[in-house]
């Protein structure tokens, strides 16, 4: 198979972060075909990070309410 050099730019679909030093080329494991590795954009990895810690802390929130609300 003949090789073939391509150049891609990447770009998170979150926050459209360029992710160009984040990837890298390599083959699949099963099949070998060629294929690119992205790291997850930091920006977009830690607005999940704070999204999951309010989530998580409003719940811990309303479940002491309930709590205190039955122990009345």
């Amino acid at each position: 198979m003949p090789d073939v050099t391509v150049e891609v730019e990447v770009y998170c679909a979150g926050c459209g972060t360029g992710l160009c030093n984040d990837t890298e080329s390599t083959f699949t494991h099963n099949r070998h075909r060629p294929c690119f590795r992205v790291q997850p954009c930091e920006r977009c990895l830690q607005d999940a990070r704070q999204k999951g810690f309010q989530e998580g802390h409003d719940k811990a929130r309303e479940e002491a309410r309930e709590e205190a609300a039955d122990g009345e």
